[in-house]
């Protein structure tokens, strides 16, 4: 007779192999989530969303003005939702990371939160005095987004050669 032909055996093995799984192996992803969105996703953070908090960071960025800096904070932590969503969904396919590897995801999603953070910083009022003592939180600020465009480009110009390869 063969092992299985038992119904309480085959309960008993469909159990291990539940218990031996585990929930985390089985995870669920909303229908959209796909490599195209996900790539387009990263695609729009990388050309249009970067140069928008370039353009904010180095022109717009003004402490007096906590709506600004609120609407950054917000665009920040939306983006990094939308890449963490993409990058857990991409990993559990096993279709790699979200950007060029698993080490440059983890600085890019880094330097957004220190990017995010040191806004609120700003808007909570912490002063950033200058050489001369005045409050002066735009070099600290422009620092930290320089950091991630640095992390950022890195990925596109992998991107870039990938493509020139293809």
């Amino acid at each position: 007779m063969d092992f299985l032909s038992f119904p309480l055996q085959r309960i008993l093995c469909l159990l291990c192999l539940l218990l031996a799984c585990g929930p985390g192996h089985a995870k669920s992803h909303p229908s959209y989530l796909t490599p195209k969105y996900c790539e387009s996703v990263v695609e729009q953070f990388v050309d249009a969303g970067m140069r928008s908090l370039d353009t904010y960071v180095n022109e717009h960025f003004d402490p007096r003005f906590g709506g600004g800096i609120r609407n950054t904070i917000n665009f920040l932590e939306q983006r990094e939702g939308w890449l963490s969503e993409c990058n857990d969904y991409l990993l559990d396919t096993n279709q790699g990371s979200i950007f060029y590897s698993e080490k440059l995801t983890r600085e890019i999603f880094i330097a957004m939160n220190e990017l995010a953070t040191e806004l609120q910083h700003v808007r909570e009022g912490v002063e950033y005095p200058d050489s001369a003592g005045n409050n002066n939180p735009a070099p600290f600020i422009k620092r930290h987004f320089q950091d991630l465009a640095e992390l950022v480009d890195q990925h596109h110009t992998h991107i870039l050669m990938k493509k020139q390869f293809q």
